[in-house]
């Protein structure tokens, strides 16, 4: 498996905004730029996910001097319209034909029904041919791919602790005969980054999957100890005892640091935050983390 030399996570798009750059713009979403050096020292970076509003993110770019034109491919973390939303605006921001890493389910119809019966559409708000139309060429897949050196798209997550897999309660799909049947979220997955001297990084999107799911599959695949675990971790509707089995679940698979945001919800920011204590941090737009091998 190829390493990266040093690792560098730039978060484009979270619910707050930072203080990094004056005029940084929130938004309820993820999207995070990862740039590795390999061993050669070529820098390769790799876009995981687009946020709801593409303006922002590609706002929020530019104010803290990265150019989207320098990102080698995009890998999303699964079909929800706060992760692919903005495709659009971040693919003109690229100007090229760029890979576009996702699950085989990335268009499949995605409906959310709320408890008064209203149904809103919270599936990738495009079809594939206006994506295509500016520069995206698709990869679906449900395998992991390495998607630069030491960057590696996890691919659909075996769910060995089904338990602590929060999905989405009221989400919906169609089927192949037309039928309105619960949505799996079998898409979600995560980004992982093997980093020489350092060890393994975990990102997760929405982790629909469940975090501890997300980095116990990166482990197996990478054969490490996941280090850090980063990004939205949908804790926000688990009740206590879920949390702390899911905090304590990732404490024995090896993780020494969380920084997290989205998704995960206060309660369990808070609860992690005990547990972690200043290995805990949380995530913000304009959030930096860098590894470099020790």
């Amino acid at each position: 498996m190829a390493r990266a030399i040093s690792a560098r996570l730039v978060f484009l798009a979270d619910e707050a905004a930072g203080y990094e750059a004056r005029g940084l713009l929130g938004q309820h979403g993820l999207s995070v730029l990862v740039e590795t050096v390999d061993e050669g020292g070529q820098v390769h970076r790799v876009l995981f996910d687009t946020g709801q509003y593409g303006g922002a993110v590609v706002h929020n770019a530019r104010l803290l001097g990265l150019d989207l034109a320098s990102v080698e491919a995009i890998a999303l973390s699964h079909h929800h319209y706060d992760h692919t939303g903005g495709l659009k605006e971040v693919l003109e921001a690229i100007g090229k034909s760029t890979p576009v890493i996702g699950h085989v389910d990335l268009f499949k119809p995605s409906i959310y029904i709320r408890d008064n019966n209203i149904r809103l559409d919270i599936g990738i708000p495009y079809n594939r041919g206006e994506l295509e139309a500016l520069g995206a060429k698709f990869l679906l897949l449900r395998r992991s791919i390495e998607v630069a050196p030491g960057i590696y798209w996890l691919g659909e997550i075996p769910r060995e602790y089904p338990e602590l897999a929060p999905g989405l309660p009221g989400n919906y799909t169609i089927s192949y005969d037309g039928e309105l049947v619960p949505h799996t979220l079998r898409d979600d997955t995560g980004l992982a980054i093997m980093v020489e001297g350092y060890g393994l990084i975990v990102i997760g999107g929405c982790s629909h999957s469940g975090i501890v799911n997300i980095a116990a599959y990166a482990s197996r695949l990478l054969n490490e100890a996941p280090r850090l675990v980063t990004g939205g971790f949908h804790m926000v509707s688990m009740n206590e005892e879920k949390i702390r089995e899911a905090a304590r679940a990732l404490r024995e698979l090896g993780v020494e640091e969380v920084h997290t945001g989205h998704c995960t919800g206060l309660r369990a920011e808070c609860m992690l935050r005990e547990m972690y204590r200043d290995k805990f941090n949380k995530i913000h737009t304009g959030y930096v983390i860098e590894i470099k091998g020790e």
